[in-house]
């Protein structure tokens, strides 16, 4: 009984060495960020939203934990379907977190920091952008920084979507683990930081002359947005990112002329975060510090996570392929 038990023992303590081994550092934010959000959604004050909040969190950890413990563990045999189960259940619920922002941030129920993210604008700029930029309040400048606000979603499924479930190599270790910095920072920001934004809380000389793709960007803020999401700006985070991420990748085809238009889209859709008052000029300097950090530590990570299970390492891939690689 008592070598049984010591081989057990033996056994279990080599796939739990196993298992950390094989953890990729997305792994970790996203497993510690989804533990923290359902700690945060399970301490707010009773309600509905509350109760909706603890129900969607829970699900979220489950599905991103089965998807991590599966595949690190070596539960599930190597092929298509793990490849696949562990892409999806892993990064598709990690955007899908932005969702169950709109209902948790008004359950925790936190006080709004718009007054002194506002202050902090009048120490840095004198005013806050969007003030500044109410003096270009035309139906055309309007129009033009809507429809680049409204691209921001076209932006994310070209660069995210493609690479999640074809994409292979040191480029998609990059590309995914900068995206993951991106949400779990961000999203955490929103939890620590809420607030309404410019719009809500200054008193505008008139509203936005917008027409078509003003009306289609109010919309989707009214349908999907989370409200209280400024701090910092994604909008910012994400296309800066992506275009610093395609600049350091200029070499490879895609990258090579995809760089510059993401650089020229990246810029106006900053500029009409604050333009269409969402955002304080703060939330947008952190959105860009955050997509520098996120930039240098998929670089420099992503580069040393890809050689995992290369020559003589045993650790798991940090991505095995969809499709095989193409041999030239």
């Amino acid at each position: 009984m008592s070598q049984n038990t010591t081989q057990l023992d033996r056994t279990a303590a080599r796939s739990l060495t196993g298992f950390v081994q094989n953890m990729a550092l997305h792994d970790w934010l996203v497993f510690g960020f989804f533990a923290y959000i359902t700690l945060r959604a399970m301490a707010a004050p009773d309600g509905e939203g509350a109760d909706k909040a603890r129900i969607f969190a829970g699900i979220l950890f489950i599905s991103a934990t089965v998807g991590i413990l599966s595949v690190r563990a070596e539960l599930l045999p190597r092929g298509l379907f793990r490849t696949l189960f562990y892409r999806v259940t892993v990064f598709a619920v990690l955007p899908t977190s932005y969702f169950l922002m709109g209902i948790l941030l008004p359950a925790l129920q936190q006080p709004l920091m718009d007054e002194r993210l506002l202050t902090i604008d009048l120490a840095l700029f004198n005013t806050t952008p969007s003030v500044w930029f109410e003096q270009f309040n035309t139906r055309p400048v309007v129009e033009w920084f809507a429809l680049f606000y409204y691209g921001y979603f076209a932006v994310m499924a070209t660069m995210f979507l493609p690479m999640l479930f074809f994409g292979y190599g040191q480029r998609l270790c990059e590309l995914m683990l900068g995206a993951a910095i991106v949400a779990v920072l961000g999203h955490t920001g929103y939890t620590l930081v809420p607030g309404l934004g410019p719009y809500a809380v200054i008193d505008f000389h008139a509203p936005l002359n917008g027409g078509y793709f003003w009306g289609l960007v109010q919309s989707a803020v009214a349908s999907a947005g989370a409200m209280l999401d400024i701090f910092p700006s994604l909008h910012t985070a994400y296309p800066t990112f992506f275009a610093l991420h395609a600049f350091s990748n200029r070499a490879s085809g895609f990258c090579r002329y995809a760089w510059p238009i993401l650089a020229f889209v990246a810029t106006n859709i900053v500029i009409a975060t604050m333009f269409l008052r969402w955002h304080y000029g703060v939330d947008v300097i952190f959105g860009l510090l955050l997509a520098i950090i996120a930039w240098q530590v998929s670089t420099i990570t992503g580069r040393r996570e890809w050689q995992r299970g290369q020559d003589a390492d045993d650790r798991q891939p940090v991505f095995d392929p969809v499709l095989p690689p193409i041999r030239r």
